[in-house]
């Protein structure tokens, strides 16, 4: 029994140690695979984790460097915009503005280069010195367009745009390579949490309780990560202010729609508000971004699901149509759009009023890119807004920069260099006296070619450029020329030359106007100066400055076209003007029509109790001139009396006035 008992106990010691070592065994096992678990996990965690880290460092440095490029962009993009105009106009204004467009360039490409994480840092130099490269460029361009607009076009597209195109490649580089880099990041950091969700099942408890903590750790990093990166693309293709797509987002979704097969045309409108500039100036930004907000609203509430409505900049906003079933249809969304503008915006208890002006750019026809598009749908905004039209279709007679006008402007510069303006000259008649008080001066181009070419076909070419100066300087030297003539020939004419609205708003043309009486030793007080209401209003507080240095030196001032314009008794009695010209269209159909004999009636009683001389101009037949003598008015000219005559031809004129009055 005992020895029963020993060997029971002798075979049992060592059965004993034998099932004790398993459990040593699946103990150290279990918790060498704990370990081994612990351990895979905490390297799947620190790769991750890594990962994750270098993935919002990526994002952090792609956001930085959208944001400098994005600066850089629109900075440059203005840097082209004050470029264009003042290859237009050496403008002390616009210079400013592209002096601070060009410091917020350089300023975002060295910003640019210095994002941390880049290695990019020494390049910075190259790009400043093609930051360089461009402004000589541009300097180099306002420089031939003063000196030969016609070759402007050209040499910027041969000089200028090459140096742009290098700027905002290195731009666009920049932002593309830093976005491609985040992107990869974040997939690699989706690659690591998709095999660590693999891997989690095949542990036990406490590491699956591990791999969950780290998965949901993990996994609230990459959305936060990614919820970043979408904010960044987000604020980097919005408006921050309204919300709204930035020009960027719009110009992306006007390659899709003008990229689709579906037939259809696409149309881009550019909005421009009215009176925004009064509230800002006024009130303050704080009441003008409350207007922007609002009209952003009203906007979008507008439009059709499928359309664009973003903000470009300032006060300008844009429409974008991906489907129109032609202009009409453009037309009748632009006219819903202004009439969304109608009603006050309430702004902080303020009750604020905003037009706008729309212009309409259809694809195909005006246009089979984005850029083109936005070009011409600003030029018909403008044309709207000059015309005061509210809504205007382009069309190529809007575009000033067409190779025609262009043409027909190196043409005028030609003319006035060789001397080919004539000046034809109106007798001004006193009523009822019929003793002529003076001459209007009116210029014609005698075109080697084309013949006479009248007024209406190159003054307005010129008044929107800065040729509008050196013909205006060619008119007044010419027609005081003739009043020093007719003076030594012993006949005293006043001599009335017009003035375009350009011309009261250059600090230049008092100045001008001194140097030419000088020269042509004419008195101040023979010379009348004609301008127009509108041209009075485009900037009453500049027009009147001008206007009272004109006066003070003893030249007569005289309102034309007065009736037709927008001019208010409040600024009327507070300009230095002489003289009221009727508009010829209430003169020349008061016999026919009481209502504008009435019109002409209250003008001439108006400017009696103003103290100023009334001129009544296209007068067309004696029932007008006798009509005009009731009235009272003081001066007349039209057809009836005198045609705008040469010089010549008017001396053979006065002499027939002369004997008939003898006779």
């Amino acid at each position: 029994m005992t020895s029963t008992t020993d060997a029971s106990r002798g075979r049992l010691r060592p059965a004993g140690r034998r099932r004790r070592r398993p459990r040593r065994l699946s103990t150290h096992a279990a918790t060498g695979g704990l370990v081994a678990v612990l351990l895979v996990l905490t390297v799947f965690s620190v790769l991750a984790a890594v990962a994750n880290a270098r993935a919002a460092t990526r994002a952090e440095q792609s956001a930085a460097v959208s944001e400098w490029s994005d600066q850089a962009e629109r900075s440059l993009l203005l840097m082209e915009e004050s470029a264009d105009q003042l290859a237009v106009e050496d403008d002390a204004e616009v210079r400013e503005e592209y002096g601070a467009a060009s410091a917020a360039t350089r300023s975002a490409l060295q910003e640019l280069g210095a994002v941390s994480g880049t290695g990019h840092d020494e390049l910075v130099g190259g790009w400043l010195r093609l930051h360089d490269s461009y402004q000589q460029a541009v300097e180099d361009l306002i420089a031939v367009a003063q000196w030969d607009p016609a070759r402007a076009e050209a040499y910027e597209d041969e000089f200028v745009d090459e140096h742009y195109d290098r700027l905002e490649a290195v731009v666009e580089d920049e932002a593309r390579e830093h976005w491609l880099a985040s992107s990869l990041a974040l997939d690699s950091m989706r690659h690591s949490q998709e095999l660590l969700l693999v891997a989690t099942p095949a542990v036990f408890g406490v590491g699956l309780a591990l791999v969950g903590w780290f998965t949901a750790v993990l996994t609230r990093s990459r959305r936060e990560t990614v919820a970043q990166a979408e904010q960044n693309r987000q604020q980097a293709l919005h408006d921050a202010l309204t919300g709204l797509p930035n020009r960027t987002l719009l110009r992306q979704r006007g390659e899709v729609a003008l990229s689709a097969d579906g037939g259809a045309a696409a149309a881009l409108m550019l909005i421009d508000l009215d009176r925004f500039k009064e509230i800002n100036d006024t009130l303050g930004h704080a009441y003008g971004d409350l207007v922007l907000q609002a009209v952003a609203g009203r906007l979008r509430d507008t439009v059709r699901g499928t359309d664009t409505v973003a903000r470009l900049g300032g006060d300008e906003f844009a429409i974008l149509l991906p489907t129109v079933d032609g202009p009409d249809a453009a037309l009748e969304l632009a006219r819903r759009a202004l009439a969304a503008l109608e009603a006050p915006i309430e702004a902080d208890g303020v009750h604020l009023d905003v037009d706008g002006s729309i212009g309409i750019a259809l694809s195909g026809a005006h246009g089979t890119d984005v850029e083109t598009l936005l070009q011409n749908a600003d030029i018909a905004m403008y044309a709207a807004k000059d015309r005061s039209l509210g809504v205007c279709v382009y069309d190529s007679a809007l575009n000033d920069h067409s190779p025609e006008r262009l043409g027909l402007l190196g043409e005028l510069r030609r003319a006035i260099d060789n001397g080919e303006l004539v000046l034809h000259f109106q007798p001004k008649v006193a009523v009822p006296g019929e003793q002529v008080c003076g001459v209007e001066a009116l210029v014609r181009w005698q075109h080697p070619e084309r013949g006479l070419i009248p007024p209406a076909l190159f003054i307005p070419v010129a008044e929107r450029t800065p040729l509008i100066r050196p013909l205006t300087r060619y008119v007044l030297d010419a027609a005081l020329e003739q009043c020093a003539r007719w003076q030594a020939g012993g006949l005293e004419l006043h001599v009335a030359v017009n003035v375009s609205a350009r011309n009261l708003l250059d600090e230049r043309f008092v100045d001008d106007v001194l140097e030419v009486l000088a020269r042509r030793q004419v008195p101040a007080s023979w010379l009348e100066l004609e301008v127009t209401e509108s041209a009075i209003m485009a900037d009453p507080a500049r027009a009147q400055r001008i206007l009272a240095r004109l006066a003070e030196v003893g030249i007569t001032l005289s309102i034309d076209d007065f009736g037709a314009g927008y001019t208010s008794l409040a600024h009327l009695k507070d300009l230095p003007v002489h003289q009221l010209k009727i508009d010829r269209s209430f003169v020349a159909h008061m016999a026919a029509d009481r209502s504008n004999a009435l019109i002409v009636r209250s003008v001439v009683e108006l400017g009696h109790n103003l103290g100023l001389t009334t001129v009544a101009e296209g007068v067309e037949d004696r029932g007008t001139w006798e009509r005009l003598g009731e009235l009272g008015c003081d001066v007349a000219q039209g057809y009836f009396l005198c045609r705008p005559l040469p010089a010549e031809e008017l001396a053979l004129w006065f002499d027939r006035v002369r004997t008939a009055a003898v006779v």
